[in-house]
């Protein structure tokens, strides 16, 4: 049964020349075997896709070029040329662990009604400094704490990315979690595999996504209260406890965003946390609580 299980491989790639035959390597190096991998070049300006028609010539490597500018564009492209079952999105910046996909097909196959895999990862930074970033099991949360994963980190059912309407193309950052939580409108079933094997590398420059800071902020946030306004409308039930988590979450990333849209983020507060009291935090210290408590937070 595992040897039927197709996994596409999606790798978007732009100017990634010194890093896609590691990421390529991690690929041919999984234990599991029934995997295709998919490149698709988004117009590179430095020599990636030379490098990529050389590996094309060495091994079955399939390869696309993307005119349509955008990591998401470059996406969708390779799961309309894939014909796995399941899809690993790869950024090429990334790597994966030689039993990744192995253990999360493992999962699959002991229940096989579920749409999305998420997993722990590790980030490498550019002085290679390693940290473990973990999950959240409740979902929910997960979603609204960026806990549920990464785009490399996971694993995506391809029959459900196609019905929920594929990767939103306008979508310049959150992009995994805009996704997965049109997974979750649509009631998909995720499942945690607690299996750490996904590096995630930092680079100085060259991301296809938007270095736009203030837009990204507003993004992140903008989705954020959509998740709730979601869970109010469905009835979606959380533990007293975990609405409180929820509003400390929201109540940190305003004062993030109050340095890029005041305006935005003191309206924000103002409909959704006007009687919130919040506690110390690693963004909120003692002597903030102290000065909010006397002067509120506008």
């Amino acid at each position: 049964m595992k040897n039927n299980l197709l996994v596409s491989v999606i790798i978007p790639c732009y100017n990634v020349k010194d890093y896609i035959n590691g990421c390529i390597e991690s690929v041919l190096n999984q234990s599991y075997n029934s995997i295709e991998i998919i490149c698709v070049d988004n117009n590179s300006t430095d020599e990636t896709l030379s490098i990529l028609k050389l590996l094309k010539s060495k091994f079955n490597i399939k390869v696309f070029k993307c005119l349509e500018k955008g990591a998401n564009n470059a996406r969708n492209l390779g799961v309309e040329k894939s014909k796995g079952q399941w899809i690993q999105f790869l950024d090429a910046d990334d790597i994966i662990l030689p039993n990744k996909i192995e253990c999360q097909v493992d999962e699959i196959l002991k229940n096989n009604n579920l749409d999305l895999i998420f997993s722990p990862f590790m980030k490498r930074s550019i002085d290679n400094i390693k940290s473990n970033i973990s999950c959240d099991e409740v979902v929910e949360l997960g979603l609204f704490n960026t806990k549920l994963g990464i785009t490399s980190s996971n694993l995506f059912k391809s029959s459900t990315i196609k019905s929920s309407g594929m990767w939103d193309v306008n979508q310049e950052s959150s992009q995994e979690y805009e996704l997965m939580f049109r997974f979750y409108k649509n009631k998909a079933i995720f499942k945690y595999s607690n299996h750490n094997m996904t590096i995630v590398q930092t680079r100085k420059s060259g991301q296809i996504s938007t270095l736009n800071l203030k837009e990204n902020w507003e993004r992140y946030v903008d989705l954020r209260i959509e998740m709730i306004n979601f869970f109010k409308e469905k009835s979606i039930y959380l533990s007293q406890q975990n609405k409180i988590l929820i509003n400390q979450i929201l109540f940190d990333l305003l004062r993030i965003l109050i340095k890029f849209n005041r305006l935005k983020a003191v309206n924000i507060y103002n409909e959704y946390l006007p009687y919130f009291s919040p506690k110390k935090s690693t963004s909120s210290g003692n002597v903030y609580i102290f000065i909010f408590r006397i002067f509120g937070f506008s």
